[in-house]
C-alpha cells in the first residue's frame, strides 16, 4: 500500500468519524430512527400501541429529566402512564448516549410540539 493510500484511508475513517460524532446528538433523526416507530412520524401515537408525544401533558409539562428518565429506562408494568397500551416503553439507556437522550427529549419537548 502506497503512502497516499495509507492517508487516503485515514482522512476517509476520520471523516466518517466525525460525521458520526456530529450527527450523534441530532434529536430529529433518533426520534425517527427509533420513536417513530411506535410514536408515528409526527408524534402522533398508535393506537393500541403507543401514546402520542405530540401535545401530551407528561411530555411538555414535566420536567426534562422524568421525560428523559422515561427514555433511559423505560416504562413498564405499574409505572406505565397508559396500562391499555400493549407495548412497555423499553428503556434507551443502553442503546442511547446520555448525548443522544438529551437530545431527543430536546426534539420532543421542542421541535415535535410545533
Amino acid at each position: 500500500m502506497s503512502a497516499r493510500a495509507a492517508i487516503c484511508g485515514v482522512l476517509l475513517i476520520g471523516a466518517g468519524l466525525w460525521a458520526g460524532i456530529a450527527t450523534a446528538a441530532d434529536g430529529a433523526t433518533i426520534f425517527q430512527d427509533d420513536c417513530a416507530s411506535c410514536h408515528g412520524t409526527k408524534g402522533q401515537g398508535l393506537t393500541g400501541m403507543a401514546p402520542a408525544l405530540k401535545g401530551d401533558q407528561f411530555v411538555i409539562g414535566s420536567a426534562t429529566s422524568q421525560v428523559a428518565d422515561t427514555v433511559k429506562n423505560g416504562r413498564a408494568g405499574k409505572q406505565k402512564h397508559f396500562p391499555d397500551m400493549m407495548l412497555s416503553m423499553p428503556a434507551w439507556g443502553g442503546k442511547l448516549s446520555a448525548a443522544d437522550i438529551a437530545a431527543v427529549v430536546g426534539f420532543i419537548r421542542g421541535d415535535l410540539q410545533k
